[in-house]
């Protein structure tokens, strides 16, 4: 009977041993106990939470990605700001002897080039000038033609005088060498009537043009306002405390409605305003889209010193989740994300230093929203725990 129950426990040892171990092709043992986790079951782990997207999805979102670093950034004071015309590239133009506007060639907001017409004039001054300038003419080629020999020294010299004379005075009172030149080659006295044009002395706008046609206008009244707007000033309004931590040349970012312009400041006013106690900082903005306009109302910051190196990342890269926390995207290989909680600790203008993540992490820069929404999409959550 024992030998039958040893016989039979032998049998049971044997069985539990042949599931253990197989033979393989070449009659090895090869151990068959399975294990707890299949590499296939690790990638699919390993992937929880990621998202993948296309190159060709990526370049269509405009997604981005950099490399997270620490970096100095701008400290800015703000302060509101009026857009003003730049005076170095501002010149009026207004006649400089009596006159009546005859004609109004351009209007306010009109772009013109230097020595383009402006308005045409009539002036009875100006019709003396024109007719002494033909006769002078006349008489001094008359002598010319003399010489010297023919005539006294003193009526050479008064004639070349008396020419010299009158044409001064027709460029005193506004026309141009070119312009008297060509009414000195017509030789018509009839042409001796008092009109003559007023040019733009540059490239601008119009700014403005307060006269009307028939009007009679005294020397110095100004006709038009021409203001080259490529480069404007803007006029910031700051404290005496935040005044003095400015100075000539800082650097300045300048954002309207719509855009953002670079600058620099050009002078920071040393008397300050009676009435709200503030200093005017004025700024030198160029323009060249036309992206600024005089009058215009804009947020000036304008930047005093930089911070040590700090992980910073822009507003715009940072998304918040249902809870209020704060996120970013970190693409962990090629073409697949996942997201990361960061804590804000620090907001800098636009920039925010954060932690809770390590420099030379891949970090999406642009098109974190878009990122963002196909991780919404998924039904993972936005917290990586």
């Amino acid at each position: 009977m024992k030998i039958q129950w040893c016989f039979l426990l032998m049998s049971l040892l044997l069985i539990s041993i042949q599931t253990v171990y197989a033979s393989d092709d070449h009659g090895h043992s090869v151990n068959k106990t399975p294990t707890t986790q299949s590499s296939s079951q690790k990638d699919n782990h390993a992937d929880e939470g990621l998202i993948e997207i296309s190159p060709e999805g990526q370049q269509a979102a405009g997604i981005k990605t950099e490399i997270l670093k620490a970096q100095s950034l701008p400290i800015f004071i703000s302060a509101p700001g009026e857009a003003i015309p730049n005076q170095d590239l501002t010149a009026i133009v207004t006649p400089r002897i009596p006159a009546q506007v005859v004609q109004r060639l351009v209007k306010t907001g009109d772009y013109v080039k230097q020595n383009q017409p402006l308005v045409r004039l009539t002036s009875v001054a100006m019709a003396k000038a024109q007719a002494d300038l033909i006769l002078t003419q006349k008489e001094w080629l008359r002598l010319k033609q003399l010489g010297q020999q023919a005539v006294s020294a003193k009526r050479y010299q008064t004639a070349e005088v008396a020419y010299q004379q009158a044409y001064s005075t027709l460029l005193a009172y506004g026309m141009t060498r070119t312009q008297i030149e060509d009414f000195l080659k017509s030789s018509d006295p009839d042409k001796a009537n008092g009109e003559f044009m007023l040019l733009s002395p540059r490239d601008g706008t119009i700014f403005s043009a307060d006269f009307t046609e028939g009007q009679m206008i005294e020397p110095g009244k100004m006709l038009y306002k021409i203001v080259d707007e490529t480069s404007l000033w803007v006029d910031a309004k700051l404290s005496n405390g935040e005044s003095a931590q400015i100075k000539k040349g800082d650097k300045v970012l300048i954002q309207t409605a719509r855009h953002k312009l670079s600058g620099e400041v050009l002078q920071v006013h040393h008397q300050l305003d009676e009435a709200t106690r503030t200093r005017v900082v004025r700024l030198h903005v160029p323009n060249p889209e036309d992206q600024l306009h005089s009058g215009e109302f804009v947020t000036c910051l304008i930047q005093t010193a930089e911070t040590p190196p700090v992980l910073a990342v822009h507003q715009t890269t940072l998304m918040r989740t249902p809870d209020g926390g704060q996120v970013i995207y970190l693409e962990v290989k090629p073409n697949h994300f996942r997201v990361q909680e960061v804590q804000v600790i620090q907001k800098i203008g636009p920039w925010r230093v954060i932690k809770g993540i390590k420099a030379g992490a891949h970090i999406v820069t642009k098109g974190a929203f878009f990122v963002h929404s196909e991780l919404l999409k998924s039904g993972f959550s936005t917290h990586n725990h």
